[in-house]
């Protein structure tokens, strides 16, 4: 009954992002919000919590449009509320649709176990070295759903990189408009090295390894 439960909401969600997807992007959503001034803050929040269920809504693309609507300090507290929120959200949502399903398949593979002691162990660690070098925040969620991560060690790691993150995000979005303003280049050049230390830190590991 349950199975038969997660099936039919997966595929309702499923069908509904399919439907929807060519309406909420990004600049949709800076339409929407603009005419709703008044509850600006509150959509965005509300939207940024939903996020994880609906997939394909990208976070990076809210948090800059956090920043062109807001400015960077607003801009930076309405996603943070709503990356605290979505974090708990994408998590459960994960654990509750495939957790039973990769426990099975985990019982049945001594390395797959392994792996699963691991987590529990380093969890936290990793979650947080995911979260600083921005991988993609509710992919991170759903891995940690699904694996044995314990959930107080997996929302600590995510807060901690949560504000000044977003900071950075919600100021390139601020300045987005002034391209060749210090504040711009300096918070975009942050963003590719940050984007590009797990790339370059996995090549210098399979060169050591060579």
């Amino acid at each position: 009954m349950i199975s038969g439960l997660k099936f039919i909401i997966v595929t309702a969600i499923i069908i509904s992002c399919v439907i929807y997807y060519p309406v909420l992007t990004p600049q949709n959503i800076t339409a929407f919000i603009n005419a709703n001034s008044v509850s600006a803050p509150i959509i965005f929040i509300a939207i940024c919590t939903i996020r994880p269920v609906l997939f394909f809504v990208p976070s990076m693309g809210l948090t800059i449009v956090a920043g062109i609507l807001f400015g960077a300090l607003y801009g930076t507290i309405y996603v943070s509320a709503g990356g605290a929120l979505s974090t708990i959200v994408g998590f459960y949502f994960a654990r509750w649709i495939g957790r039973n399903t990769v426990r099975k398949i985990v019982k049945k593979n001594n390395l797959l176990q392994e792996f699963e002691r691991k987590s529990m162990i380093h969890g936290r660690n990793a979650v947080l070295y995911m979260r600083i070098f921005n991988l993609p925040w509710d992919i991170v969620s759903y891995w940690a759903g699904v694996s044995g991560i314990r959930f107080k060690d997996f929302y600590a790691a995510s807060l901690i990189p949560l504000v000044p993150v977003s900071f950075l995000y919600t100021y390139f979005g601020s300045r987005i408009y002034t391209p060749g303003s210090y504040g711009f280049i300096i918070s975009l050049a942050i963003m590719i090295v940050m984007g590009a230390v797990p790339y370059m830190h996995s090549r210098w590991k399979k060169r050591a390894h060579e």
